[in-house]
C-alpha cells in the first residue's frame, strides 16, 4: 500500500482518522458535510502492524472519480435513466435477463457479456450493472468501442500516447465496453480492430480479479470466425454470465 503523508491535514481530522473514531468535539460545521470515513481528504488513513502511517483511496473518492468520468463521457443522463427499476420485463426472457444481470451486479465474478441484435436491452442492463458497481465503490470506466477504436488506431504511431490511452483501461477494476466490434458501416472489424481488442482484453483476461462487461451485436460464435483466440477468452471468462439475444425482437421497433 502506498504510504500517505498526513502533514497537510488539520490536526483534529488527522487525529480522528488515525484513531478510527469521530469524536463530535472535533467536528466543525464544515467537517459535518465531509465524508465521515476520510474527513474529506479522499484517503482512508491507518497504521499498520509496525505503526507506519498508511492510506488507501476512500470510497467517496472512487465514487467522485466515477461521476467525473461519466460526466465527461456524456453518460450522466443515461446512467440515471437506464436502471434495473426502469427495465420493462414484459416477457419471460426479459425477466430472466434482468435476474441474470442483477445477480452479477451483486456478486460480480468473471465477465458479463450480452450479445445479439440491437434493441434488446444490452446497453440498458450493462449500464444498470455499472451503476450498481459504482454504488458499491468500485472504480468503473466506460468506452464506446467505435469511438475508442478510432482514437486508439490514430495513435499507433505515437507509442507514448497509445500507451497512455490503453494503460488505465487494461488495469481498471471494472471496464464496460459497449458495442464491441461495431464499425458503424456494417462492415466486419478490421485487423486493426481485432489486434486492439485482443491487446486490451487479453491483459484483463490474464488478471481474473478484473471485472469486464461487454455488449456486442456479434455473438461469441460470430467472434470465433473473426478471431478464435479472442473469442475463446471471452467465452471462458463469461461462462455463466453470457446471454445471446439474437432471436429476440428489437424492443425499439415494437408498435
Amino acid at each position: 500500500m502506498e504510504k500517505i503523508t498526513m502533514d497537510y491535514l488539520p490536526a483534529p481530522i488527522r487525529e480522528r482518522l488515525l484513531s478510527g473514531t469521530l469524536p463530535e468535539s472535533t467536528l466543525t460545521e464544515e467537517d459535518k458535510d465531509r465524508c465521515p470515513l476520510c474527513g474529506g481528504c479522499g484517503v482512508i488513513l491507518f497504521r499498520d502492524e509496525e505503526g507506519t502511517e498508511r492510506g488507501k483511496r476512500c470510497i467517496c473518492a472512487i465514487k467522485a472519480a466515477n461521476e467525473r468520468r461519466i460526466a465527461r463521457s456524456g453518460l450522466s443522463s443515461m446512467v440515471k435513466a437506464l436502471t434495473f427499476e426502469s427495465w420493462q420485463a414484459v416477457e419471460p426472457w426479459q425477466k430472466h435477463l434482468r435476474e441474470l444481470c442483477e445477480s452479477y451486479a451483486h456478486n460480480p465474478e468473471g465477465w458479463l457479456v450480452l450479445s445479439g441484435r440491437p434493441g434488446t436491452g444490452k446497453t440498458h442492463l450493462c449500464t444498470a450493472v455499472c451503476s450498481e458497481l459504482m454504488q458499491q465503490g468500485r472504480e468503473v470506466r466506460y468506452l464506446l468501442w467505435r469511438d475508442f477504436a478510432t482514437r486508439a488506431k490514430s495513435l499507433t504511431t505515437d507509442a507514448d500516447a497509445y500507451e497512455e490511452l490503453l494503460k488505465p483501461l487494461k488495469a481498471t477494476p471494472v471496464l464496460y465496453v459497449d458495442d464491441l466490434f461495431k464499425t458503424g458501416r456494417g462492415q466486419p472489424p478490421t485487423a486493426g480492430d481485432v489486434n486492439l481488442a485482443f491487446e486490451l482484453l487479453n491483459d484483463r483476461y490474464n488478471d481474473p480479479s478484473l471485472i469486464t462487461i461487454l455488449s456486442s451485436e456479434l455473438t461469441i460464435n460470430a467472434m470465433v470466425r473473426i478471431d478464435e483466440a479472442l473469442a475463446s477468452r471471452i467465452a471462458e471468462r463469461s461462462r455463466g454470465h453470457y446471454a445471446d439475444l439474437t432471436g429476440r425482437a428489437n424492443w425499439r421497433l415494437r408498435q
